[in-house]
């Protein structure tokens, strides 16, 4: 007989093995592109033309991404895109945190049908709604600005951003309003000063995906920029391929690619655990 304190370690099935290749092939698949990429961006282009795709540059060129900032308006492209993700990212998460503390938290007779309202944004595709969605940006006069971008991805983002905060916010104790209206504090008050410092991990959360999502968004600014000077950085690497296609300055497209990559990959490296901990949290209770 064995002690229940005994400490054994688990014994692995054969599915367990399969999943770790699948999972370990997908890794090693990205890592491999990656690095490609940066490979490539590195190059100059009669290399890139003339030697094997995996074959590493014989000197690092790292005026390619100068010239991809400066001359291929890359950098003009990264201020539009920081501009649109993080106001939009803003706006959706701020108006998505009011407007789920009232369904989390406060009962009255439709509080079922306004969260159904809102979550069917996630099943609506943007098939249905672009026409409309065209049609109103060009009656006021936003069609073709990066105001009228900016509310179209803070929108865009509402269905979801209300759904994760929704369940966060049901997993606070009520007691935490009680005490706050024992203390004479109305909702608005209670919101701001008792519920929104503890909706830090749920806030982290959308915030970063919203922003992920709004940095690597391409149709909407596709069909409602027309502007090169106000093209985002998904808009204007398609624009830099369709002059790679007729032309031979494919180093300068890597580059970009590169620098569009790098702040995506910076963020979710460091805030991937806050991400997490407040989706995790959110689908404890719903």
């Amino acid at each position: 007989m064995t002690s229940s304190t005994d400490i054994r370690p688990r014994s692995y099935r054969p599915h367990h093995l399969i999943i770790y290749l699948v999972l370990g092939t997908i890794a090693f698949s990205a890592a491999a592109a990656f690095a490609w990429v940066v490979n490539v961006s590195l190059k100059t282009n009669q290399e890139f033309l003339g030697t094997r795709p995996w074959t590493i540059a014989e000197k690092f060129h790292f005026e390619n991404y100068a010239n991809a900032w400066t001359n291929a308006d890359v950098g003009a492209f990264f201020g539009n895109s920081v501009i649109v993700s993080i106001s939009a990212t803003i706006l959706g998460v701020v108006v998505s945190a009011f407007a789920a503390y009232p369904i989390a938290r406060i009962p009255f007779r439709l509080n079922g049908v306004v969260l159904a309202v809102f979550l069917t944004g996630l099943m609506v595709p943007w098939m249905v709604t672009f026409i409309p969605l065209y049609l109103t940006l060009q009656d006021l006069a936003l069609l073709d600005t990066r105001l009228g971008l900016v509310l179209v991805y803070a929108t865009y983002n509402l269905p979801f951003n209300i759904f994760v905060l929704v369940g966060f916010l049901r997993t606070l104790p009520r007691e935490l309003e009680e005490a706050a209206a024992v203390d004479g504090a109305g909702p608005t008050t209670t919101f701001i000063r008792v519920i929104l410092p503890l909706l830090g991990p749920g806030l982290a959360s959308v915030t970063i995906i919203s922003f992920l999502s709004n940095w690597n968004e391409f149709f909407y600014a596709l069909v409602l920029i027309h502007s090169p000077s106000k093209m985002t950085l998904p808009l204007g690497l398609f624009q830099l391929g369709q002059a790679a296609d007729y032309g031979t300055n494919w180093v300068t497209l890597f580059a970009g690619m590169m620098i569009t990559a790098l702040p995506v990959l910076v963020v979710f490296a460091l805030l991937q655990k806050q991400v997490t901990k407040g989706l995790t949290a959110g689908a404890l209770k719903g």
